[in-house]
């Protein structure tokens, strides 16, 4: 296999939007049972975290976790083979990074001025201010930068909603792409050892035994230790409960017009409602 292969599939998104979900799928897919986060970082390695052997491990290919921006300046770019996109409802997708924020911060206050000031600060930057400096861009850039650009190089996009919805689904969509014989009794199998509450079990055991990895790190023992957790509720239409009218009408217009693009505004009640509709992701080339 010569150096230029396309040999990589990308596993990408923008942080907090289903991306470990995604990949607990394709590693038991392709793996079989994973009992920890340890051992998804081996298998499908995490583009942020490998530095100076992300070169080593890319030389045989296979599954990279990333939420850059897909531009030039993607690592690795020239040798992709593919790319699975998971695509998540803003509004869900501030709510679930305020808690992560509060959680890698070690922070584990929670009150309605914090949230507003990380409202604020969300729509302005059009996304997470951290993210944005860190070459991931913000959530409409990077949805856009892997579904609205004809890439040389099938994506697949996986919708968070759809993903709680049906994951049967998404699986065998995923299996289309990864493991074109998977059987039905196989899809099953994988569906249960990757349900939310099966996740949580192994986040936890991760903490009982402190196995550092994505569930599991040292300086967020404190945030741990107050009940903060990664897989913390796996809810589609949280920002419903946690945003007013007004803060739901402005991200409806900061993102404007990519949600309806994504079916995420073709519902005139679940708009009223603030909550994603179910239909599928499609962003025309």
């Amino acid at each position: 296999m010569s150096d230029q292969a396309r040999n990589i599939v990308w596993i990408a998104s923008y942080p907090k939007s289903g991306n470990t979900w995604v990949r607990f799928l394709a590693c038991n897919l392709l793996y079989g049972p994973q009992e920890s986060a340890s051992s998804l970082n081996h298998l499908v390695p995490d583009i942020h975290e490998l530095g100076e052997q992300l070169p080593r491990l890319a030389i045989g290919g296979g599954l990279l976790k990333t939420h850059f921006v897909c531009s030039p300046r993607l690592p690795l770019l020239n040798r992709t083979a593919g790319a699975i996109y998971v695509v998540r409802e803003p509004g869900d997708v501030l709510a679930s990074n305020y808690h992560y924020s509060r959680r890698s911060s070690a922070e584990s206050t929670d009150s309605k001025e914090e949230f507003e000031r990380y409202f604020e600060s969300f729509v302005l930057n059009r996304g997470d201010a951290r993210w944005t400096g860190l070459g991931m861009g913000g959530w409409d850039e990077n949805v856009l930068s892997w579904l609205g650009v004809l890439h040389p190089f099938p994506v697949v996009a996986v919708r968070y909603e759809d993903l709680a919805r049906d994951p049967r689904s998404v699986c065998r969509t995923l299996a289309q792409l990864l493991k074109p014989e998977t059987s039905a009794e196989e899809i099953d199998r994988v569906v249960e050892s990757c349900s939310f509450q099966r996740m949580r079990e192994v986040e936890e055991a991760d903490i009982r035994a402190r196995r550092v990895g994505i569930f599991y790190k040292p300086y967020l023992q404190s945030a741990i230790d107050s009940g903060a957790r990664f897989m913390r509720r796996g809810a589609v239409g949280e920002a419903e409960s946690r945003l007013l009218p007004e803060q739901r009408a402005r991200l409806r217009d900061t993102f404007a017009p990519l949600l309806s693009q994504l079916g995420y505004l073709s519902d005139s009640t679940l708009v009223e409602q603030g909550l994603p509709a179910p239909a599928s992701c499609q962003i025309p080339k």
